[in-house]
């Protein structure tokens, strides 16, 4: 998918202006491309997802970002649309629809033709701000074009978000783009043995003189002494998510706490949220195509789900934790390279476990890329964690126990956010292209 594929991240220390230009024109052209796939005016005033907001906020939400960060460290002075740069600002993260509904009742959204021709203005206004501004490396945190790079990244990261909500459209509101190519898929799923991690001492965080774009919950470190254990081989699987369902597991209150219970029950929820009942068997949504269920792609589930499968599992099997899965990902030689493994849109799916033998470690694979790995810790910061001043929110909101940590990346994670630090979290009851692998203590 050679044409579709996100640019590797920039190096903050070495970048030039073209190398900047290339790295932003790169992530909005993608999202130009997933935007453009949705089918008729109306489809952009949908939510399919009730949680979210409807698709014409994503379709300005970035450009909007783009212009406010960019007036606040004094690198654009007059503002393109003031209305617009306060509705297509702020994002959300509400428990229940009825939350989103209140919320975003009394706004007037403007008119598709209008919104894009806002997204074309802002493009031409950021190009000349890239190509006019004086670059003085290296590009830090307290830098003016730290905000341009933050700008940059949190496009990428909307590229996934506006992903899982395309993803949930009805399938006539889609049609794929040129090029767009999904991973093969074959009709039998590899034995998924458990396999010992040995112990080992962990530093966790990012170090603040790193070169790369880093958001404020990477920052930091914390060292944790962590105990041998055992984590299947391979990401649960669609072929072995199939037993947990016709052991009567969606309809088994034992699998379940009583959160997640009341979450199924209310939302009727009876399988993956993208398998297709069909005569008694499955299909499987893509992005864009509905397809024969593959049964040796990692099952795609919420928190809830994968908490669900472990308990069925047995009550000693559990999720990773973040110092479990970085001995098991980092404590060797696995390639920095980001085109060894299923990120950046190499492929337009998930794809089958195992297949790269390059994201292979500790005889684990896909420790990264694929899909997000669900872990067991909600989201906290590591020791020396500080807010940056430009996004204050970013994820010190977030320090509860209704978000759990989430690592590795999935095909579509690009830009910064396919490096081995970035540190994401979502609610338990949210969808994310993400999966998990069972753990296990070792007795002794």
């Amino acid at each position: 998918m050679s044409s579709l594929q996100s640019a590797k991240p920039l190096k903050l220390d070495s970048c030039n202006s073209q190398a900047i230009l290339d790295y932003f024109e790169n992530a909005w052209q993608l999202e130009d491309t997933l935007m453009q796939s949705l089918v008729g005016e109306d489809t952009f005033y949908i939510n399919p997802d009730p949680l979210r907001n409807p698709l014409i906020f994503y379709l300005g939400h970035s450009a909007v970002f783009y212009i406010n960060k960019l007036i606040s460290v004094g690198l654009l002075e007059k503002r393109l649309n003031p209305d617009y740069e306060i509705l297509f600002e702020i994002g959300v993260d509400p428990e229940k629809p009825e939350e989103l509904n209140e919320a975003i009742a009394h706004l007037n959204w403007p008119s598709l033709t209008e919104t894009w021709e806002y997204r074309k203005q802002a493009f031409s206004i950021i190009s000349k701000v890239i190509k006019t501004t004086q670059i003085t490396l290296p590009i830090h945190p307290a830098h003016p074009l730290w905000a341009l790079m933050m700008a940059i990244e949190h496009q990428r990261i909307h590229i996934e978000t506006s992903s899982m909500l395309i993803r949930q459209l009805p399938i006539e509101r889609v049609k794929r783009p040129q090029h767009w190519k999904y991973a093969s898929f074959n009709g039998y799923t590899p034995e998924n043995e458990m396999i010992e991690v040995s112990s080992g001492v962990v530093k966790l965080g990012k170090a603040f003189d790193d070169p790369t774009y880093g958001w404020d919950i990477d920052y930091g470190d914390r060292t944790v002494e962590v105990q041998s254990f055992l984590a299947s081989k391979y990401l649960i699987t669609n072929a072995e998510f199939i037993y947990f369902i016709k052991a009567g597991g969606y309809q088994n209150q034992d699998y379940w706490d009583e959160e997640s219970w009341n979450w199924k029950t209310e939302n009727n929820i009876k399988h993956p949220k993208f398998w297709l009942p069909e005569n008694g068997n499955y299909k499987y949504r893509a992005m864009f195509d509905e397809m024969e269920l593959p049964l040796d792609w990692p099952v795609e589930v919420n928190h809830y789900e994968a908490m669900a499968y472990c308990r069925w599992q047995g009550k000693d099997t559990r999720l990773m934790s973040e110092a479990e899965y970085h001995l098991a990902t980092y404590s060797d030689s696995l390639s920095e390279n980001i085109d060894d493994y299923n990120l950046n849109l190499k492929l337009g799916s998930p794809s089958p476990v195992g297949m790269l033998e390059t994201g292979k470690n500790h005889g684990l694979y896909d420790l990264r890329g694929n899909v997000w790995e669900w872990l067991s810790d909600n989201l906290n910061p590591l020791s020396g964690y500080k807010p940056h001043y430009l996004y204050e929110d970013n994820s010190a909101i977030f320090f509860d126990t209704k978000h759990y940590m989430m690592l590795g990346g999935c095909w579509i994670t690009n830009g910064a956010e396919a490096l081995k630090y970035y540190r994401n979290w979502f609610r338990p009851n949210f969808y994310q292209h993400a999966g998990f692998r069972v753990v296990k203590n070792i007795k002794h």
